[in-house]
C-alpha cells in the first residue's frame, strides 16, 4: 500500500497557526524540511512561497509582519500573511506606482504618500530632483522601523533624506486635518476591500477631502489591487468611485510575478490623459528630468502600453456598479462558500444509447 503524499509537498517544519500568524524567526531555518510563507489574501486559494531564513516576525497594535528571504523571490515582506513586495520586483511595482505621474506632472515640488511603509515608493518620489518634500503617512511605525533595517534596497536611505517627512498617523484623518497642498498624492496601501479601518482611504469622501489638498493640475495615483478580465470587481469599483470627483480616471496594468496576478493602477486628475502622450514624449520627459536610462524597468513604450488594456477588460471597466461610500459595506462577489446548491459539471454529457 502506497503513503498518501501530504499536502502542497512535504510536512510543514513549523506547526500550523491561525491565518495571519507566524511563528518567532529563526536563523537560519533547517534546510533539511521545507518551510513555506502562506499568502493567504485569496479566499479559495492559498499560495505558499518557500523560505530559508525569517528576518522579522512581529505583531504590532495594527497587524502581522513578516519579512523572510524567500527562494525564489529573495527578501519579501508580508503584512498580515499578505505579500507586500518581493526584492526581485519591487522595483517594477513601485517605478510604476509612481513614476508615470510624476513624470506627467512639469514641475512637481511637493508629494503626498499614504502608506508605503518599505520606503520604496518614497525612494521613487525622492528620485525627481525638482521634488523638495516628500511626506508619507503611514500608520504603523513599527513596520517602518522593520523596513528601515531590513529592507535597505527598497527605501535606499530616503528615510533620511532631509526632503523626506514620515507622520505616523490614519492616513484618512491627516488628509481631512491637513492644510498643505501637493502636486501628487500616491495611494500605496493594503490591497483588499475587507471593510476595515484601511478602506477608507478608497472612499468617494476621502478623495472628495483629498482633492482640496491638491494644487492646481494635481494628481492622484493609487495602486488598484488585481486587474484583469478575470479578476476585476474591486479596481472597477475604484475607478467608479474616482470618476465621481476627479473628470480624467484611467487604469493601467502591470504584470508583477510576485503576485501571481496582473497589477492595476489609476491615475485621476482633472487634465491627464494617457492619449496625449506618446512613447517618444515620455522618453523626452524621462531623459529630461532623470536621465534616459534612470530607471530599470520604465521606458516610453512601457508606458504607453500599460495604458492598453484588453477589449474584454474594457468592457468589463465599463460596466456600472457599486461606487465606494463610507455609508456602504463593499459586497464582494459570491464566493465559493457562499454557494450552498450542488454545481453543475461541465461539458455536460450525454448518456450514450447501447
Amino acid at each position: 500500500m502506497s503513503t498518501p503524499f501530504p499536502p502542497r509537498g512535504a510536512v510543514p517544519l513549523l506547526p500550523t497557526l491561525r491565518p495571519g500568524c507566524f511563528h518567532l524567526g529563526i536563523e537560519p531555518l533547517p534546510t533539511d524540511t521545507p518551510v513555506y510563507c502562506e499568502d493567504t489574501s485569496d479566499p479559495v486559494d492559498i499560495f505558499g512561497f518557500r523560505a530559508y531564513r525569517v528576518l522579522h516576525s512581529e505583531q504590532t497594535d495594527f497587524q502581522n509582519v513578516l519579512i523572510a528571504d524567500l527562494v525564489n523571490l529573495g527578501r519579501a515582506l508580508f503584512l498580515d500573511g499578505v505579500l507586500q513586495s518581493s526584492e526581485y520586483d519591487e522595483a517594477l511595482y513601485h517605478e510604476s506606482l509612481v513614476q508615470p505621474a510624476l513624470l506627467a506632472l512639469d514641475n512637481p515640488r511637493d508629494v503626498l504618500i499614504i502608506g508605503g511603509g518599505e520606503g520604496a515608493t518614497l525612494r521613487e518620489s525622492l528620485s525627481h530632483p525638482c521634488v523638495k518634500k516628500v511626506t508619507m503617512v503611514d500608520i504603523d511605525p513599527k513596520v517602518v522601523a522593520a523596513c528601515e533595517k531590513h529592507l535597505p534596497t527598497w527605501h535606499r536611505n530616503g528615510f533620511r533624506d532631509p526632503r523626506a517627512k514620515v507622520v505616523h498617523t490614519d492616513g484618512r484623518a491627516f488628509v481631512e486635518n491637513d492644510d498643505s497642498f501637493y502636486d501628487l498624492a500616491i495611494i500605496d496601501v493594503v490591497d483588499m476591500f475587507d471593510n476595515g479601518p484601511a478602506q477608507r482611504i478608497y472612499t468617494k469622501q476621502f478623495y472628495q477631502h483629498l482633492k482640496k489638498r491638491l494644487r492646481p493640475n494635481g494628481i492622484v495615483v493609487v495602486q488598484g489591487m488585481e486587474f484583469s478580465h478575470v479578476d476585476f470587481q474591486q479596481h472597477s469599483a475604484l475607478v467608479r468611485t474616482l470618476r465621481t470627483v476627479f473628470p480624467q480616471v484611467h487604469s493601467y496594468q502591470v504584470a508583477i510575478p510576485s503576485f501571481l496576478s496582473p497589477w492595476g493602477y489609476v491615475i485621476a486628475s482633472d487634465w491627464f490623459d494617457p492619449r496625449d502622450w506618446t512613447p517618444s514624449r515620455w522618453d523626452a520627459r524621462l531623459a529630461k528630468r532623470l536621465g534616459q536610462d534612470a530607471l530599470q524597468h520604465l521606458d516610453g513604450d512601457f508606458i504607453s502600453r500599460s495604458f492598453m488594456l484588453c477589449k474584454e477588460t474594457r468592457r468589463l471597466l465599463a460596466m456600472p456598479g457599486l461606487v465606494l461610500s463610507d455609508d456602504e459595506k463593499y459586497i464582494h462577489p459570491t464566493e465559493v462558500e457562499d454557494i450552498t446548491e450542488s454545481l453543475p459539471v461541465y461539458p455536460a454529457r450525454k448518456e450514450q444509447k447501447r
